[in-house]
């Protein structure tokens, strides 16, 4: 297990205000009638904004004795330390199941919820799904001795996790999403802007050993003047071919972002991703040796750094940053979501940490421009962030740059697609700010 990987264990030391839920009483007196509104108006429930810009939201499930306990479980709000803080009250005599947080107006967070059928015990590890499962090795083999069991007690739970069925959004992969007023949304595809051109192709990596596709979004739009496309290359591309193209159609429609070939590129897997997102010069060369000439072969692409950007969330984001320092000729442009430039892992790597901004601090070249963003509940890579953001700005102020072309923007939420799809069209606007429109 490459442990380098998995995030330091930093326990959350302020938690959202759980305050009581305004509709407990309606819900008590006709809870018949308090379902059907329920199922008209969809989940969670938002009050309105108090005085400090905050709302009350609630959250709801529905069962009676059948089960032993209900959790919610929000992105970066719920974790192995918080379990008790996140069980939803039952309201006596009835199937109401709720809880109510006080948040700010502008989160967005994915949620799943987790129903505790009665005598259900720690069941077998070995029967979790793959992907808990080995969630929960890394959570463990990080965790100090005495709070592997709340460790152990979480992963459980998170066994009997489901979508909230009643969810006005829901999100790929199983879960739902809470987004108040004034947090941003995911832009919609224009019906309006003509559709471009998306082609699935396989590349393979002489220098990896191994074989991908990768999905290339050709706009309607080309650059003007006849010039050679930009080339914005997004890692974890297939998480984002199947949606993302639309988007980029009417982006490009409206001039928020220039015509530009969008390379989505796969990554084949947790272990694989690991591997190669995690600062590999190997993966920065396959990327800038070998994708980029594949790609040029096929389509008139630019040889220009400026006009070539890697775009990433998470270790995705942590590559980003690598490529443009590790090979500056070819990568001009980073836009890092939740970047996780805490890596590597202190506890595993001699005291080690925060190895990019090091690097940052005597690099003789900077990327012209860097949009970082990260959630405000993102408690270990924040602080990380902000620490990146400084010496970029600090390292272009003392190479003649210009310290404002790197941009940290904080969104209240966390590690979390739902807010990087939210996000992801203001960090591509930002780093392509002066290619042509």
């Amino acid at each position: 297990m490459r442990t380098h990987t998995i995030p330091p264990r930093l326990k959350r030391t302020v938690r959202p205000e759980r305050v009581p839920t305004p509709c407990a009483a309606e819900a008590a007196r006709d809870t018949a009638g308090f379902w059907e509104s329920v199922r008209r108006t969809g989940t969670p429930l938002v009050g309105e904004a108090d005085a400090e810009g905050r709302r009350t939201v609630t959250f709801l499930w529905r069962g009676g004795d059948e089960l032993a306990d209900v959790l919610l479980v929000a992105n970066k709000i719920a974790d192995a330390d918080s379990y008790d803080h996140n069980r939803m009250e039952r309201i006596p005599g009835t199937d109401v199941r709720h809880l109510t947080y006080r948040m700010r107006g502008d989160w967005r967070a994915s949620y799943t919820i987790a129903p505790i059928p009665a005598g259900a015990g720690p069941g077998d590890p070995a029967a979790l799904p793959e992907m808990l499962r080995i969630r929960r090795e890394r959570a463990l083999a990080v965790s100090d001795p005495e709070d592997r069991p709340a460790v152990a007690r979480w992963f459980a739970a998170l066994a009997h996790a489901v979508a909230d069925p009643l969810a006005r959004e829901q999100s790929d992969g199983g879960h739902s999403v809470v987004s108040l007023p004034e947090a941003p949304v995911p832009p919609a595809g224009d019906p309006g802007a003509p559709a471009g051109r998306v082609e699935e192709r396989g590349f393979a990596s002489a220098v990896l050993g191994d074989s991908r596709p990768v999905w290339v979004h050709e706009p309607a739009r080309r650059p003007p003047g006849g010039r050679p496309w930009p080339v914005a290359l997004l890692l974890d591309g297939r998480d984002w071919h199947a949606d993302l193209p639309r988007v980029l159609d009417g982006l490009v429609h409206a001039g928020t972002l220039p015509p530009m070939l969008t390379v989505m590129v796969d990554s084949l897997g947790f272990a694989s991703r690991s591997e190669q997102l995690a600062c590999s010069d190997d993966f920065v060369r396959a990327l800038g040796g070998e994708l980029l000439p594949w790609l040029g072969e096929r389509y008139r692409i630019t040889a220009d750094p400026r006009r070539t950007l890697v775009a990433g969330q998470s270790l995705g984001g942590l590559t980003a940053m690598h490529a443009a320092l590790t090979d500056p000729d070819r990568f001009g442009r980073v836009a890092s979501q939740s970047g996780s430039f805490w890596w590597p892992n202190v506890a595993v790597a001699g005291g080690e940490s925060e190895r990019t901004t090091a690097r940052v601090a005597v690099a003789d070249r900077l990327p012209d421009r860097v949009h970082l963003s990260a959630g405000t509940h993102e408690w270990s890579l924040l602080d990380p962030n902000r620490r990146l953001r400084d010496a970029l700005a600090a390292r272009a102020a003392d190479l003649g740059g210009d310290p404002g072309a790197v941009l940290l923007e904080e969104y209240h939420g966390g590690h979390d697609r739902a807010c990087w799809r939210a996000g992801l069209p203001a960090a591509l606007a930002f780093a392509t700010g002066d290619w042509e429109r």
